[in-house]
């Protein structure tokens, strides 16, 4: 399995360039994909492979077989048992488990599909290149983390009584929309408020009915809605809201000036606004973002690079991951196609026996090549008695 490694480092390399050279058409680098001569970046290469095939068994809620690869002092220890090994990735315990057939009870993931042979190739570039590991980033996501254990029981300071009048008259304004009011859970006075499904009816003007809800209110889903930038202007005084999803709004760059104020706001969803870099740089300042969707909206990936280098901690998902994904995908398998294909022909142009052309119909396989014949009265001479005719088979290509 080892010696098959530097075949497979040298397709995926093909593979990822061509990937990156399409997405360049648009103008946008994917943000796994990167030209060979160009060393494998962690942040954007590594670390989401660990997120979506690692950390549910080997992260910080779950610790299977010893092995967490969420931060660095657990993945790189340096006690002489490192599942990753810096500049030796056939000494790593980690290139072992994932290159493991998948019928192998410690194959790495245990669960759901295998690494596909590009990701195998681009973990062991990336060791071989020395497996650099910020330290940035895990701090910002130890800092997450820490976070997380706190809010499982989102804690709000209680509400006197003309507070809670206040937010009950809310809630009923938001059910009299036809929108959904509830709490977010039994053990917390937080509320979650879902207006996406009121389409054109979630304008600015039924903004109006949050109103009472400014100590409790922490989600807000406004997809779909006819809110507009001017219409955020109402979110400065939700000082508590963590999630916040304009999905498939009109919302553009001046509407996140708004969201600038969120200072506990941890999710936000852009997804198919008219947001663009300009609208990022309001964001800058949210210290506790964890997850941005920009799919199919104007920001470009310099731009969301350079938001994630200010809150390193953040998940900045522009939606063409999936897509480059997609691409080496269709890359690989029409280069399996066609090596398939060559390998049906027959290697010979004229037949061994007869010495005239060959019919690619008629075949048969010896010593690992595919002898074709003119007719099957031929096949039938060679499969008799190969050996009779070998050393034709030089002069019939």
């Amino acid at each position: 399995m080892l010696a098959l490694r530097p075949v497979l480092v040298a397709l995926a390399s093909a593979v990822l360039a061509l990937a990156a050279a399409a997405r360049a058409q648009d103008g946008v680098a994917p943000p796994v994909e990167k030209p060979d001569f160009e060393k494998v970046d962690f942040e954007t290469q590594i670390r989401p492979l660990f997120r979506d095939h690692c950390l549910k068994c080997h992260g910080p809620d779950k610790l299977k077989g010893d092995l967490r690869l969420d931060l660095r002092r657990f993945a790189i220890r340096g006690d002489g048992e490192d599942p990753i090994v810096p500049g030796k990735p056939d000494e790593s315990l980690l290139i072992e488990l994932i290159s493991l057939p998948a019928d192998d009870p410690d194959v790495m993931p245990g669960e759901g599909e295998k690494l596909s042979a590009e990701q195998v190739a681009l973990l062991e570039r990336w060791i071989a290149e020395g497996a650099d590991w910020p330290a940035a980033g895990d701090a910002a996501i130890e800092e997450r983390e820490a976070r997380r254990k706190q809010r499982e029981n989102i804690e709000l300071p209680a509400l006197d009584e003309s507070e809670a009048a206040r937010e009950k008259r809310a809630i009923e304004a938001v059910h009299a929309l036809g929108g959904l009011a509830q709490r977010v859970a039994a053990n917390t006075i937080a509320v979650d408020v879902n207006l996406s499904l009121l389409g054109g009816k979630a304008d600015d003007a039924a903004l109006a009915a949050l109103d009472g809800l400014q100590p409790t209110l922490v989600w807000l889903n406004l997809a779909r809605s006819a809110v507009t930038d001017a219409g955020l202007a109402r979110l400065k005084d939700f000082p508590n809201l963590r999630r916040l999803n304009l999905a498939n709004t009109a919302i553009g760059d001046a509407g996140l000036a708004h969201v600038a104020s969120l200072a506990q706001l941890e999710y936000l969803n852009l997804y198919g606004t008219k947001v663009g870099d300009a609208g990022l740089v309001h964001l800058a300042g949210l210290a506790r973002l964890e997850k941005l969707y920009l799919w199919q909206s104007a920001v470009t990936a310099d731009a969301a690079k350079a938001l994630h280098d200010k809150l390193p901690g953040a998940r900045i998902d522009l939606g063409r991951e999936a897509e480059a994904m997609l691409e080496a995908a269709a890359k690989a398998k029409a280069e399996e196609d066609a090596r398939r294909q060559q390998a049906a022909e027959p290697f010979n142009a004229m037949c061994p026996v007869s010495g005239k052309d060959v019919d690619k119909t008629v075949f048969s396989d010896f010593e690992g090549k595919r002898v074709g014949f003119c007719c099957t009265k031929c096949k039938a001479k060679f499969d008799a008695d190969p050996a009779a005719f070998k050393e034709k088979l030089g002069a019939a290509k």
